[in-house]
C-alpha cells in the first residue's frame, strides 16, 4: 500500500471539504444580507407612503437638514439635505436601523429612486440589495 498516495488523497479531500464549507458560509452571509436589506427596503417604502400622505397638509420643504418631520409608533422621519435629490431619512424603531430614501426627477418622465442603509447622521450611503 502506497501511504503517500493515501496522504495526498486525504489532503485533497480535506481541501475540498474546507472550500465547500467556506462557500456555504458565504452563501449564508449573502442570504442574510439580502433578507436584511429587503426588510429595510420595505420599511422605507412604508415610511414614504406615510410621508406622502402627511406631505399634503405639512410644509416639509421648509424643514432644515435633519429636522424631525414626523414620528409614529414605528418610525421617525427626517428631512435630509442633498445637492441633487429630495431625501427623507428614517429611523425604524423595531429594526433599530436607519434608512434613507432619495428621489430625483430627470428629463421628461424619468424618475430615479434610491434606497440606502445609513447611520444616525444620514451621511453614510450603503445601497440596499432587495427583492421586490
Amino acid at each position: 500500500m502506497d501511504w503517500s498516495l493515501i496522504v495526498v488523497l486525504a489532503l485533497v479531500g480535506g481541501f475540498f471539504l474546507w472550500r465547500q464549507s467556506k462557500n456555504a458560509e458565504r452563501a449564508k452571509v449573502a442570504t442574510d444580507r439580502l433578507e436584511s436589506d429587503t426588510r429595510l427596503y420595505q420599511n422605507i417604502k412604508t415610511g414614504m407612503r406615510e410621508y406622502n400622505f402627511r406631505e399634503r397638509n405639512e410644509r416639509f420643504w421648509e424643514a432644515k437638514d435633519r429636522q424631525l418631520l414626523f414620528e409614529t409608533a414605528h418610525l421617525s422621519a427626517f428631512h435630509v439635505e442633498h445637492f441633487a435629490e429630495s431625501r427623507v431619512g428614517f429611523y425604524f424603531k423595531d429594526l433599530e436601523e436607519f434608512g434613507l430614501y432619495g428621489f430625483f426627477a430627470g428629463n421628461g418622465d424619468e424618475v430615479h429612486e434610491s434606497y440606502y442603509r445609513t447611520d444616525r447622521s444620514f451621511q453614510k450611503e450603503e445601497t440596499l440589495l432587495y427583492n421586490e
